[in-house]
């Protein structure tokens, strides 16, 4: 058996390698029982090195934390605003649309002037300011709110109240933008709260696009919350690497660079 300290210099470099790992792979390569391999991944959770999650672990760079809006709207400004010019163009007059929240969904309300007699519902607090403001010069879009728990960092609401708002209404088209995107694991998010007000707002929607930029593929967020074929389009900018267009591709997912 290996001395703990080489042990662990080993199972930091099979990590890093391997990004998402279980129990029962760690136990099998170092030859060591589940209850060592939980043992030094709590310890290496503790130092920040990954973070640990029911019957293994993931590399702490591939998680992406939960974003703070007042940094995220300074971020990729240029591929969110290509992205939402793209995004509008699914949007038909009349539609009952849903933007989730998230700066790349803020970036749609400057697009929805010229789309007649459309509903407009959403969780995110600058996007009510946004589209409040929109509706005092455009008299014929209707504009809701789920109201809920305010979370001043993600500036959205969620909570009971938010959750059971989309699920009384029958959306024909709704944006979402998540955390994280993942082929493997699908779309993640920061926190139980993220995770099931984005379901609700899924669910009640006919059809449902993912709308981010290219950095957030290949990574995850602590929750998942749907699988890629929840969607019926991906629309995302041209910096996608080529490998990852091509597994959504093969995947059989609609995918648009811009």
């Amino acid at each position: 058996m290996r001395i703990p300290e080489k042990r662990i210099i080993d199972l930091k470099d099979l990590i890093k390698k391997e990004k998402v790992v279980t129990v029962e792979r760690l136990s099998k390569a170092f030859n060591i029982s589940p209850i060592t391999v939980r043992r030094d991944l709590a310890m290496l959770d503790r130092k920040g090195f990954l973070t640990k999650v029911h019957g293994g672990a993931i590399y702490k760079d591939l998680i992406e934390p939960e974003p703070v809006f007042s940094e995220q709207i300074r971020l990729h400004q240029e591929e969110k605003s290509e992205i939402a010019k793209e995004a509008s163009k699914r949007i038909n007059d009349g539609d009952s649309i849903i933007l989730e929240s998230g700066t790349t969904c803020l970036a749609i309300v400057k697009h929805l002037m010229d789309k007649k007699n459309i509903k407009v519902s959403t969780a995110g607090i600058p996007l009510a300011n946004e589209l409040w403001n929109l509706s005092m010069i455009k008299k014929d879009m209707e504009v809701s709110v789920s109201g809920g728990v305010m979370r001043p960092n993600s500036s959205i609401y969620v909570g009971p109240h938010a959750v059971n708002y989309f699920k009384k209404i029958n959306a024909d088209i709704a944006f979402v933008s998540p955390v994280g995107v993942s082929v493997e694991r699908g779309i993640s998010t920061a926190t139980d709260f993220d995770a099931e007000l984005m379901k609700s707002i899924i669910d009640c929607s006919k059809k449902t696009i993912l709308i981010c930029d290219s950095t957030k593929f290949g990574k995850y967020s602590y929750i998942n919350v749907a699988p890629l074929t929840a969607f019926a389009e991906i629309i995302t900018d041209k910096a996608l690497g080529k490998d990852y267009y091509k597994k959504i591709k093969d995947s059989g997912i609609k995918i648009t660079l811009v």
